[in-house]
């Protein structure tokens, strides 16, 4: 509690009845139940207000703070009798001692999500975002205070100081969930607001332990008093490092892979959170100080700490968090506020977002950042959430913040929330960066210039069919390919979205990732001087995956991206096909394997048969551009089948003359090669497209078509029908696709870059900037 109230502590004896009381003329004479009553009544509040608010994108915490201002003193709590009885001294001591088990966990999983080795990571930029975003507004706010005290003349003494840090510091927990939420968390401005926020905040808790022990240097009077409480520090740091953390990685490594965590090994872990909370109290230091080291020292690994994050946060969430709530609606008192009181907090919360979203535009302009991105990185690190409430919280009852401002500065919190999110989301657009200002498509890459792919991997049985395609491309001399390894990897709960580089002999952590890039690089040692690789591995949410896809074709300016496709994939990872067709700025390849494809890794003996299928249109004659660089490959045997309408009917007079220019160069170029055939049959309805697709597609062991085409054309009539899968390989690809059309042929879908825009969105050197914090 704060200060500036007294809470009185009753010890009495219980007092065990025979029957079963459900009513009573004394409030206070019950003591568990009015808890009951609080944690029940706060999580259906939450969760009534969670659902009122998911149509509008709003975060968690909103819904979790206006359940606990809803049974505040300023709400509900203000009926005398309601607050009697949830409020009831007895009732709150036994709320406190489980708040104080929610705070231990909170902070251990808090902890647990840090990586501090990120911050060496960080690049110029975001060490400077991250500096100047705490470092601007504590010290004019602080100047602001001291003159707004005088002036409302407010007989004030820590709030001066205390207000000022307390509303200038930025969670990194705070900007991780809100990322999360706006489905930004490894786009450039999510890597780079989480870069920020890691800086500032390793910063500013900094500053704050540092004046923390000034303070209690001051109250102890002696430097060996000081040297001794630091001291006693260390045997709780010594069992962390040396005891509970190598623990943990023998549970690890007894834990088989895709397993999830031994239910004794998380108890284990959560008696060495409370475990660590007993060593801070006996030490005299705070009970959160263990846990909070504990979370830091628990190993990074991903498996553990997802586990960690599932089992422990779930109780957490759902029933320590609205114990927390409660105590936080408890200290809310909007009536006890007077104008003076919330002008003066308004008006300091005021000039700290302010001046500290000016110093971040001003650092991010300076290093050549588009005005919108860095209005909206300034708004994100404004954000506040559920960390800066815990901080609000300990002001109150530790360092003698007034329930007046406690209250204001929670309700403004929420409110910053709301707002930033739905601003965030106005201006902010990642898709917005891919927008292409030149064609990058295999039709507009000469046969005699390099060629860069993006290859996408989600599995490892990808790997063999990606490599085939790759050396069935024909890399040569005068027209190599270069290689862009993506492997992309699903981000687990409560870890970074993380972009790896692979270096060639690089041992990697993951035995996986291992095998992928060791097959990769050696595929280019047998194609020395025609093929390049390097090899990523992207970690992130489905939602966001194709991101990074999206951001590597842009730094690599690639001209193709090659994706596996299967029918067996889950719906997510269809979404992220979905995603990469729809905003990838280049043309993109699904590829569907049916095993035959697997055979030839890495023999050096080749052999494939290819046909492309043409019906007309920018796909097929991008697919026919990407048959054009297979047909110099000495040991495939490529087959152009072109379909030609029995009317020939075509609205289209510039379609149908690029597509006979394409057919005819094609032609032209392949004239004298024995290995190369061009074919022509005649349809008079989509029934005679299936059965020549039916009957042709044994003969080959890869088939090329384009992905759309004109619903209205002749060969696809009454095939619009057909798809099983929503048309993510059109018409034709989803026809061969399909299990009842009993076909052995691997399928490659081609199609060509979705749009064009004339107008140049990013410069080099903002780009540049950004990859230094990736």
């Amino acid at each position: 509690m704060s200060q500036n109230s007294t809470t009185e502590l009753v010890c009495e004896a219980f007092e065990a009845h025979k029957k079963i009381r459900f009513k009573h003329e004394d409030e206070n004479h019950f003591s568990f139940s009015p808890v009951l009553v609080q944690i029940g009544l706060v999580t259906l509040l939450k969760t009534f207000f969670q659902f009122l608010l998911v149509p509008f994108g709003q975060q968690r915490f909103v819904s979790e703070i206006l359940g606990g201002i809803a049974i505040s003193p300023s709400f509900l709590g203000h009926i005398e009798r309601i607050n009697r009885y949830l409020f009831a001294p007895k009732s709150m001591m036994i709320l406190d001692t489980f708040e104080v088990f929610g705070l231990v966990f909170i902070l251990f999983l808090l902890s647990l999500r840090l990586d501090i080795t990120v911050v060496k990571k960080c690049g110029k930029l975001a060490v400077v975002i991250g500096l100047a975003s705490f470092v601007v507004p504590t010290v004019i706010t602080t100047l602001m205070a001291s003159y707004l005290r005088g002036f409302f003349k407010l007989e004030l003494h820590e709030e001066v100081h205390v207000m000022p840090v307390i509303t200038s510091i930025t969670s990194f927990h705070v900007v991780f969930s809100i990322l999360e939420d706006l489905k930004l968390l490894n786009s450039e401005l999510g890597r780079l607001a989480l870069s920020s926020s890691m800086v500032s905040g390793l910063f500013s808790w900094s500053f704050i332990v540092f004046f923390a022990y000034l303070k209690e240097a001051s109250r102890l009077g002696s430097k060996k008093g000081i040297l001794l409480a630091q001291i006693t520090r260390i045997p709780t740091v010594m069992i962390i490092v040396f005891a509970f953390r190598p623990m943990m990685w023998w549970m690890v490594r007894r834990t088989p892979e895709g397993q999830p965590l031994k239910q004794s090994y998380i108890l284990i872990i959560s008696t060495m959170v409370l475990f660590c909370g007993f060593l801070g109290e006996i030490n005299g230091h705070h009970f959160l100080f263990g846990p909070a080291v504990l979370g830091l020292a628990t190993p990074d690994n991903p498996h553990l700490n997802s586990c960690l994050m599932e089992k422990i946060g779930t109780f957490v969430n759902s029933f320590l968090v609205p114990c927390f709530l409660v105590d936080v609606g408890r200290g809310i008192n909007l009536f006890h506020a007077t104008f003076k009181h919330v002008a003066f907090a308004l008006m300091l919360i005021f000039i700290s977002t302010l001046t500290k979203l000016s110093a971040i535009i001003a650092t991010s302009l300076y290093y050549k950042m588009p005005f919108r991105d860095a209005l909206s990185l300034g708004l994100i690190l404004n954000c506040k959430g559920f960390v800066d409430t815990l901080l609000y919280n300990a002001a109150n009852k530790f360092v003698g913040l007034k329930t007046e401002f406690f209250s204001i500065l929670v309700v403004t919190a929420m409110l910053q929330s709301v707002f930033v999110t739905l601003l965030v989301r106005l201006l902010y657009d990642p898709s917005r960066r891919y927008i292409a200002y030149k064609p990058r498509t295999i039709q507009n890459t000469g046969l005699r210039s390099e060629l860069q792919i993006v290859a996408c991997l989600h599995q490892q049985d990808d790997v063999r069919s990606i490599i085939n395609v790759l050396e069935a491309t024909n890399p040569t001399r005068a027209s190599p390919i270069a290689v862009n390894v993506l492997n992309l990897k699903k981000l687990i709960e409560g870890t970074l979205p993380l972009f790896i580089s692979h270096r060639l002999n690089n041992i990697s952590s993951a035995e996986k990732i291992d095998i992928v890039s060791n097959a990769f690089y050696q595929f280019e040692q047998q194609n020395q001087g025609l093929v390049t690789v390097q090899c990523f591995t992207s970690f992130a949410p489905y939602a966001t995956m194709h991101d990074d896809v999206c951001t590597m074709v842009l730094e690599k300016s690639a001209s193709l991206v090659i994706v596996p496709f299967q029918r067996y994939d889950s719906p997510s990872m269809r979404a992220v096909n979905r995603n990469i067709l729809v905003k990838a700025p280049c043309s993109v390849a699904l590829l569907v394997n049916r095993g035959n494809l697997d055979r030839y890794i890495l023999s050096g003996r080749l052999t494939m048969k290819v046909c492309v299928v043409f019906i007309g249109g920018a796909d097929d004659r991008e697919t026919l551009a990407y048959a054009q660089r297979m047909s110099g490959h000495p040991n495939i045997r490529l087959t152009v089948l072109r379909l030609v309408s029995v009317d020939h009917t075509f609205t289209d007079l510039i379609e149908k003359r690029r597509n006979s220019n394409m057919i005819n160069e094609f032609r032209l170029n392949n004239n004298d090669c024995p290995r190369v055939s061009y074919k022509e049959e005649m349809v008079k309805h989509g029934n005679d497209t299936v059965r020549l697709l039916g009957a042709m597609c044994d003969d080959f062991d890869l088939i090329m078509v384009g992905r759309r085409h004109d619903p209205d054309s002749t060969q696809l009539v009454g095939l619009s029908e057909w798809g099983e899968i929503d048309q993510d390989l059109g018409v034709i690809g989803d026809i061969m696709a399909s299990k009842d059309f009993e076909c052995k042929a691997s399928i490659l879908v081609v199609q060509q870059q979705a749009s064009v825009v004339v107008e140049m969105i990013q410069n080099q050197k903002y780009i540049s900037i950004y990859n230094s914090d990736r």
